[in-house]
């Protein structure tokens, strides 16, 4: 190996070397990595916020379900006090109130379940986007040139599977 044979360059190579190296983990150190580490983070701050709304969504859900479910033991007190006080007329009467009654909060629930639904899939899609931005944002700065939008979806659906 002639770099053996030359031992009075050895110790400049040495130097070039290391000095190389104090760049290039400077460089990485100060522009690289806080500019992925911030990319990250903004992306699990806007994961959490999906999810936190998401979970609001479900407690509301079930304070709905749980207000259906007190109006249905009042109105199963109610109608048991009709039944026993008033006649064929007033059992009518309150099997009626009962059903309006149901389908308003079912109504309700349904429309809970699709608000809970619709913040789930953009929550998904959001990390999707957020992904294939990533993938583009890496792509540029370990190759030095942009790759398309549709290769970076491409990558990203090939990595997230079926």
């Amino acid at each position: 190996m002639p770099q053996l044979q030359q031992i009075d360059t050895f110790l400049s190579q040495v130097v070039w070397l290391v000095m190389a190296f104090v760049v290039l983990f400077v460089v990485l150190r100060t522009i690289a990595l806080p500019k992925i580490q911030a990319t990250l983070e903004a992306r699990r701050d806007r994961i959490e916020g999906d999810l936190d709304r998401a979970q609001t969504l479900r407690g509301e859900a079930e304070q709905v379900l749980a207000e259906y479910e007190a109006a249905m033991a009042g109105g199963r007190d109610k109608a048991q006090s009709v039944i026993r006080d008033a006649a064929e007329d007033a059992k009518a009467q309150a099997a009626t109130a009962h059903r309006a009654t149901a389908e308003k909060l079912a109504g309700d629930i349904a429309g809970a379940e699709a608000r809970i639904d619709a913040a789930r899939d953009e929550a998904v899609g959001n990390i999707r986007e957020v992904a294939v931005d990533v993938v583009q944002a890496a792509a540029q700065r370990l190759i030095g040139g942009r790759i398309a939008r549709k290769a970076a979806a491409d990558a990203v659906d090939a990595a997230s599977g079926p």
